[in-house]
């Protein structure tokens, strides 16, 4: 069997969202290497913005609050609160929203940035970057 599970407060990071200006967004990753040898996850809050990427993983979204949309080959797949949307690796993105709104992700492999060789990703604070 494995460790115990892990529990995330919401509450922990949520005056960031209440602080977060248009063109801003920020990345909570709860779920790290450090956490899981197998995925990681964490929350996303955007505020009118919109964030260009090249994934090189699998990644799950869960659309909690607001208006989510992601862009892939010029289609838009619009998420509202309670929608589930899955990304194949291997697409380049948009991650976009026209005012505040917060995903939870999930993401497979957990080490997806060091198998990419990325050492920065838009939002997340440096002492939360986990390359691993």
């Amino acid at each position: 069997m494995g460790g115990k599970p892990n529990l995330f407060k919401f509450a922990d990071i949520e005056n960031r969202l209440q602080t977060l200006q248009p063109g801003q967004t920020y990345i909570k990753p709860f779920v790290t290497s450090a956490v899981s040898d197998t995925m990681c996850g964490g929350l996303n809050f955007l505020n009118d913005v919109k964030v260009p990427w090249d994934l090189t993983c699998d990644e799950i979204i869960y659309c909690m609050e607001g208006t989510f949309r992601l862009v892939c080959d010029g289609e838009s797949y619009i998420c509202n609160p309670g929608d589930v949307l899955y990304i194949p690796k291997d697409n380049h993105i948009s991650y976009e929203a026209d005012e505040k709104c917060v995903i939870f992700y999930a993401a497979y492999p957990h080490n997806w940035k060091q198998l990419a060789g990325i050492t920065q990703v838009p939002g997340i604070d440096p002492d939360d970057f986990v390359a691993g």
